[in-house]
């Protein structure tokens, strides 16, 4: 089995821990997520099953959208509320107004630093359990793209938003930062991951339906149609498909109206994803082949 499977991940577990639940209910050890989802938070994860584990990089370069509540007045260790109180503050003073004005000096791309409660690595070795040692780094702030923020609700003691954001945006974080520059503190009290890339919020399937279900299948997408804002090109004939399967550069039907080295991928007339690869002097060179039809 092969393909994509929008989960609705519970909170109370990692991504990891929801890769191992799928495991065995597709019987297959070749099961991957398209981006990390905090422990406690809850929403959209995308899961690769089969050869669908080669597409990852495709879908974790998506832009997100989350919704988020932040209490102010309480910095934590974890920036979550599962983490022990490091600051405290006065609640902030300003009105609706003022602290929406606050959210837009971050849209576009920002520096962030990271959290220590991180699976990001430093010399080889994941913050969080840096951080559980107690061992203290430096974490080079990085850029991140905010496209906007929407402010749900705002009383001074807690706001809720909901933000679209591209790749490696830590949201947690976010609210940490937006508290600073009102002056105050905060820590995020809930997360709910609303889109990731076309996967959203409004699909997404119950990890528990999924482990009783008896043919998880049926909820699996095809791997070309979740690659649907990729360029195509189409292969006409068998032999065709021998060559790019076979690793071949091919002038497959589309390649010659798409600009030289534009990734793409290669399909069938029937709508079956061959490979994807990039596009050199006009014709398709296969990087990834998959296995038609298996």
């Amino acid at each position: 089995m092969d393909g994509i499977v929008n989960v609705m991940k519970p909170a109370g577990m990692t991504s990891h821990d929801v890769v191992a639940k799928l495991r065995r209910v597709y019987h297959t050890k070749k099961v991957g997520h398209t981006g990390t989802l905090d422990p406690d938070a809850i929403g959209v994860l995308p899961i690769c099953v089969g050869q669908a584990t080669r597409l990852v990089e495709y879908f974790t370069e998506k832009d997100k959208t989350y919704k988020v509540i932040m209490k102010f007045g309480n910095e934590t260790t974890t920036q979550d509320s599962s983490g022990e109180v490091t600051i405290t503050t006065e609640l902030p003073t300003l009105s609706k107004a003022e602290f929406c004005a606050v959210t837009e000096q971050f849209i576009g791309e920002i520096q962030q630093v990271p959290p220590m409660y991180s699976a990001i690595k430093k010399d080889g070795q994941p913050l969080y359990k840096l951080a559980r040692e107690g061992v203290e780094v430096e974490i080079e702030p990085r850029p991140v793209t905010i496209h906007g923020i929407k402010v749900l609700m705002y009383n001074k003691e807690s706001a809720m938003l909901e933000v679209h954001c591209g790749k490696g945006t830590y949201i947690r974080t976010l609210c940490q930062d937006l508290a600073r520059a009102c002056g105050s503190s905060a820590h995020m009290t809930y997360l709910m991951r609303l889109s990731s890339g076309d996967f959203n919020i409004s699909d997404a399937v119950p990890l528990a339906r999924l482990e009783q279900s008896e043919t998880p299948e049926q909820f699996l997408q095809g791997m070309n149609d979740c690659l649907h804002a990729m360029p195509a090109v189409t292969v006409t004939d068998k032999k065709m498909m021998e060559r790019i399967v076979n690793g071949l550069s091919q002038k497959a039907q589309g390649a010659e109206s798409l600009a030289e080295g534009t990734v793409c991928r290669a399909v069938t007339q029937e709508g079956m994803l061959l490979a994807i690869g990039t596009i050199i002097n006009q014709a398709f060179q296969p990087n990834k082949v998959f296995k038609c039809g298996e």
